[in-house]
């Protein structure tokens, strides 16, 4: 009853994959590279749910069609699929994607080749026990942990490339936001890849890799986390796919303007002037309002008022480490470093340092 209960539930989390699959074969309008990856990425990882299910129920085919022994090398193409679908979320004039990346897709075809030799000798050989007496030889106990060592590497690329690009991805706040989330779902995924990677470790050291039950616990995971990307592809599909742009590279002029600004920020500390307007800055400058706004914007992601705000929280921490601090109030300082008022200085600096300025000070004087 057991087995039934945990089947059911696994076999409708496939079922949910590939459903999920064909609701967003409507998305190829927003970034169609992008949505062919990750439809490749989903449908691999459900098909290993369902053919394990079927397994385990002991169907060994659906409509005539052969699922169990056919051969699809899904557990080569999910991570493959997963990365790709992430690298693809840059516009492919950038070109983030080299030649030889293609290679990655070399074990699938290679295990592709080998499935499909294996498949050849069952169906048409008809020797029914090829599959028993490779298993007997110990070679899918050792193959998941070749898959799922590739799949973490790739994994571990890919998060590494999310985050070196982090800082120049163009776009508004809200674009930026969900570069972030991107790189959430690619932790989450290189967690859950570790996760079985663990599990089958514990599989061979208690010498359980022959327990059904026990790999049972991979299969409810991957029901879990198709479920969980399920909810996410239903009701936040925006998050999924998208097109960044690379930051244009800073020109010469654009170059000069930053020097001119962070010698203001830096040497004459022109934010300390608690009524310092963009316009004021920008007449400095030699830039228009909207030219100034838009640099700092392009630049920094933030806005101008944001910006001061940013350098005069530097400043008040520049001044809280310094010796003599203990003989200015807080709010003394804050006006040294520009801020207009009490209300404005405390609710800016909780939001940027995480801390109120009592909590930042009391943190200096017991270090």
């Amino acid at each position: 009853m057991d087995f039934l209960v945990l089947n059911i539930i696994v076999l409708f989390g496939a079922v949910q994959g590939f459903t999920l699959c064909l609701f967003l074969l409507t998305k190829y309008k927003e970034n169609k590279h992008a949505v062919r990856n990750y439809l490749l990425f989903l449908f691999s990882l459900s098909f290993f749910n369902f053919t394990y299910t079927l397994l385990y129920m002991g169907v060994k085919d659906v409509g005539g069609i052969p699922i169990t022994s056919f051969p699809f090398p899904y557990k080569y193409l999910i991570s493959v699929g997963f990365y790709f679908y992430v690298k693809r979320q840059i516009a492919r004039e950038h070109k983030v994607i080299s030649v030889w990346e293609n290679l990655l897709f070399v074990p699938a075809i290679l295990y592709g080749v080998l499935r499909s030799y294996w498949y050849f000798r069952i169906h048409v050989l008809n020797e029914d026990d090829l599959f028993w007496n490779v298993y007997q030889t110990g070679f899918f106990v050792y193959n998941d942990f070749v898959y799922l060592i590739f799949g973490l590497v790739i994994m571990l690329f890919a998060l590494q490339f999310v985050r070196r690009t982090k800082t120049t991805i163009k776009g508004s706040v809200s674009k930026l936001k969900n570069w972030g989330w991107i790189y959430r779902f690619t932790l989450a995924y290189t967690f859950f890849i570790v996760i079985n990677l663990l599990h089958q470790m514990v599989a061979i050291s208690f010498n359980l890799e022959h327990s059904a039950k026990f790999y049972y616990v991979i299969l409810v995971l991957n029901t879990i986390y198709i479920y969980w990307i399920g909810f996410i592809g239903f009701t936040k599909s925006n998050l999924l796919f998208n097109i960044y742009q690379f930051k244009d590279t800073i020109d010469a002029s654009q170059k000069e303007l930053m020097q001119q600004l962070e010698a203001l920020i830096k040497v004459d500390e022109i934010y300390t002037n608690k009524n310092l307007k963009i316009s004021d800055l920008a007449g400095k400058l030699g830039v228009s309002e909207k030219e100034l706004s838009a640099f700092i914007h392009e630049t920094y992601q933030l806005s101008f008022s944001d910006y001061l705000n940013l350098q005069r929280v530097e400043k008040v921490k520049t001044l809280l480490t310094q010796s003599d601090q203990d003989k200015y109030t807080l709010v003394a300082i804050s006006e040294q470093a520009g801020f207009s008022s009490k209300s404005s200085f405390y609710a800016v600096f909780k939001k940027v340092t995480g801390q109120s300025p009592a909590q930042f000070r009391k943190s200096i004087l017991d270090k």
